[in-house]
Order: C-alpha cells, then structure tokens, then sequence
C-alpha cells in the first residue's frame, strides 16, 4: 500500500500532469517523485516549448519594428567603429550593404529559431546538471539526474506560456525585450540599455517559473522549500544580473 502523503503513480495521464503544473503544481511534483522517470514528462513539455520558440522567432523578426531596431543598431556599431578609426567611412557603407541583404526577416526568423531551439534544449539540460549537482553535493540527496530533467521540463511549461504572451506583445510592441514587466510601458526599450534589461527582470511569469522549479526540486529531492528557492533563485537572477551587467550599456 502506497503511503497516504504520495500519490500513485496511476493517477495522472499526461495530459493531466501538463496542465497541473498550472493549478495543482505541488500534486505534479508528488507523482514525479514516486513515479518511475517517463520520457514523455520531459520530451513532450520540451517539444511544445521548442515549436513556441519557432512560432516566436519567426513572428518577432517579421515585425517592422524589430527589424528597425536591428539595423539602427548594426548602423549605430559602424559608425563607431568609423569614428575609432577600426574602419573608413567607405567600409562602413559596404557593410552595411553586405548586412541588409541577409536581414529579412526569413533569414533571421530562421536563424532565431535555430538558435533558440538550441537554447531551449541545452539550456533543459544545463539547468537540470547544475540544479542536479548542487543537491548532491549541497544537501547530499540522491535524486536521480533525470527526475530533475523532468522537473526542469514541467516547469517550462511556464515558459510555453511566456513564450505565448511575448508573441502577443512582441506584435503589438514591435520590441524584442517588452515582457509583462516594467518594459511594457517604456516607449522603445532596448536589450542594450542596462536599465531596460534591469527593468524586464521584474517579469512575474518569470518569477513563477522559478517558484515552481524551486517547488519541483523541493519536492523530487526532499529538501525543505525555502531553501530550495534560496539558492535557485540566487543562482538565477544572479546569472542575469551578471548577463546584463557584461553585455548591456
């Protein structure tokens, strides 16, 4: 007889575990600890966050705006290399002229999908080894590399839905970096302005993604909820803090 705390692991179909982690998350997480690793829990989340990234990028880079925004930086990093004497004036133009031809916005739909379903999948995986590593050697739990796989896939089923929402204000924006965050209401943030990229942290669907990863690895791991979104949240925001701070103005 199972324990009365645990849920079988009959109890959830697939489709039922994917929309749970919306609305009863800490019941997802229960069934993942007890239930045997299923590879549709990670590749089927992992799938539809990877077709959402294509429907994203191909989208964002078909928006007037986006592609604006784009060439006056690409014209704004000519010129200063004019102006350092790295190139003439005549260097400049030809490139700019090389750089317009590849800038539609199918060669850079396409080139954004690509890298960005590269991300999606490395960044599973990545996330899972360092979310994985820290619990075995921090709180010495001997949790499987794969249940943490798992939650780091049902977790982003909160990015499928960011990743909804930005297609939505990235058509009506026209801006790479509005989230529903303090962004949404600047006139033209920009990813290379420190303020703005400081600004798009305070994004709530992001927060709650880390909530629930925090929750899942609290739970498959059985280590105590505060701590778990302690460090997962230092580690996160303290990586896009140091990102912002190394790559934007």
């Amino acid at each position: 007889m199972p324990s009365p705390e645990l849920k079988p692991p009959e109890k959830y179909s697939l489709a039922a575990l994917l929309a749970d982690v919306y609305a009863a998350p800490a019941d997802v997480f229960d069934y993942v600890k007890t239930a045997p690793v299923r590879a549709a829990n990670w590749l089927v989340p992992l799938i539809l966050v990877g077709i959402m990234t294509i429907v994203y990028m191909m989208v964002a880079y078909s928006q007037p705006g986006v592609l604006r925004a784009i060439r006056e930086a690409q014209d704004k990093a000519f010129q200063q290399n004019v102006t350092a004497g790295k190139m003439t004036q005549a260097q400049a133009d030809a490139a700019e002229k090389m750089t317009a031809r590849f800038m539609t916005p199918a060669v850079l739909g396409a080139f954004g999908a690509l890298t960005g379903l590269g991300s999606t999948l490395m960044g599973l995986f990545l996330i899972a080894l360092v979310l994985w590593l820290a619990v075995r050697w921090v709180h010495h739990s001997a949790v499987e590399y794969m249940k943490v796989v798992e939650v780091c896939a049902l977790a982003g089923m909160i990015d499928l839905l960011q990743k909804i929402l930005r297609t939505i204000l990235v058509v009506w924006k026209g801006n790479l970096l509005v989230t529903a965050s303090p962004t949404l209401f600047l006139e033209n943030p920009s990813v290379t302005n420190r303020r703005d990229d400081f600004l798009s942290l305070l994004d709530p669907i992001e927060v709650w993604w880390v909530a629930i990863l925090s929750l899942g690895l609290s739970k498959v791991a059985s280590i105590h909820y505060a701590k778990a979104a302690l460090w997962i949240f230092g580690l996160w925001y303290g990586f896009r803090v140091a990102l912002i701070l190394l790559t934007a103005k």
